[in-house]
């Protein structure tokens, strides 16, 4: 039996594949590359607030967290400020987290959130051969300016998606609102 961390965890990785299209494999590199720390606090954050007594219509709030897929290649964790500061490496205020890029169909390269601090290069120099520094240096700098300048941005609100795996694991109903307004064909 899969534990109900594991089961909103897996929430996640479900909408990630269906709103992102993409496959089984690069969906589980993408969250397996990502701390585990960061998928705890998100489903804590969600399952400690979420209530039998709640309406089964899922509605976003001011603390949901998100993701969003810049130009098809990078993949950024939107986290809302209060929970920014529980998260491993981040710096004070940032919100627009990197994660990584899609660089094939099957690929996720992760990228350390140490890249946005102002001493995350120092911390990295210790740990990561010249080379790999100067790599993902570069990147994450045209990841940033991607996130300014997108051309496209795909947005997940992932905090949903757990909210209604919640109240599901718990034998209750749960509905999208555009799974609520059924759209009827005019005969």
């Amino acid at each position: 039996m899969w534990s109900e961390e594991d089961v909103l965890i897996a929430s996640i990785g479900t909408a990630i594949s269906e709103h992102f299209a993409w496959n089984i494999r690069i969906v589980s590199e993408a969250m397996a590359k990502t701390n585990s720390a960061t998928w705890g606090a998100l489903t804590a954050s969600i399952a400690g607030t979420s209530s039998p007594e709640d309406s089964a219509v899922i509605r976003s709030s001011e603390i949901d967290w998100h993701l969003d897929l810049i130009n098809r290649q990078f993949l950024f964790l939107r986290v809302p400020q209060p929970f920014n500061l529980i998260l491993p490496d981040v710096a004070v205020g940032q919100t627009d987290l990197i994660m990584g890029l899609v660089k094939s169909k099957d690929t996720f390269q992760m990228m350390p959130w140490l890249l946005g601090s102002p001493e995350g290069p120092a911390k990295l120099r210790k740990i990561v051969p010249p080379e790999n520094l100067k790599q993902w240096t570069a990147v994450y700098m045209l990841a940033m300016a991607a996130h300014r300048d997108a051309l496209s941005t795909t947005s997940i609100n992932i905090s949903m998606h757990v909210k209604a795996a919640w109240r599901r694991l718990h034998g209750l109903d749960a509905r999208f609102i555009h799974e609520a307004l059924t759209l009827k064909e005019p005969k």
